[in-house]
């Protein structure tokens, strides 16, 4: 966004940061069906299981329960958070945190060896857009018409699709928002 801004004269200090994120799948998984997601309630505010062995702090590292069946009855279990610049690789600890951690809440867990599931493991690691406020981004960036910001929902992107779709199109369409927008909005952000 900045590169795009760079010839426009437009201050736009949006400090997105990426948190890598790591969730583990299970495949061909069925000693249990979920029929919808389950996390932990830590999940939403980043509380984070207990987690030694790593500079903690540095990393500001959380490991927060999560679970669903994706559309080819696979288990993908998760979650955790942490900042490490835009390093993706898979790391083998918090791998290891997560499966003990989501074996607390599914015992049948522990009848799958954790050396097996690595041996076929399959890992999704990536990058989530994070505010330091907490709070997305949303709103028209000052000085361009008709451009619009929808960034920064980090680990809440999926849960806050709908409404953020419902905000933006109401702000192209001109039309009153149900919301106070002001609280996403791009302009007088404080976000540290």
């Amino acid at each position: 966004m900045h590169e795009l801004l760079k010839d426009c004269n437009i201050p736009l200090d949006v400090p997105v940061k990426p948190r890598k994120g790591h969730l583990l799948v299970v495949e061909n998984f069925d000693s249990f069906h979920l029929n919808h997601g389950i996390m932990e309630a830590g999940y939403s505010n980043h509380q984070s299981a207990s987690v030694s062995g790593l500079d903690v702090d540095e990393r500001m590292l959380s490991i927060s329960m999560t679970a669903t069946m994706d559309t080819s009855g696979n288990l993908v279990l998760g979650s955790s958070r942490e900042f490490v610049g835009f390093d993706t690789e898979a790391d083998e600890f918090i791998i290891r945190c997560i499966w003990e951690r989501a074996a607390e809440f599914f015992p049948k867990l522990r009848d799958i060896s954790l050396e097996d599931f690595i041996r076929n493991r399959k890992v999704r690691v990536g990058l989530r857009p994070y505010m330091p406020d907490g709070k997305p981004v949303i709103g028209s960036v000052p000085g361009l018409q008709n451009m619009y910001l929808a960034a920064g929902h980090e680990g809440g992107g999926l849960s806050m699709a709908l409404a953020t779709a419902e905000m933006v199109t109401d702000m192209v369409l001109g039309k009153p928002s149900q919301v106070d927008t002001s609280t996403f909005g791009v302009k007088g952000r404080r976000c540290c």
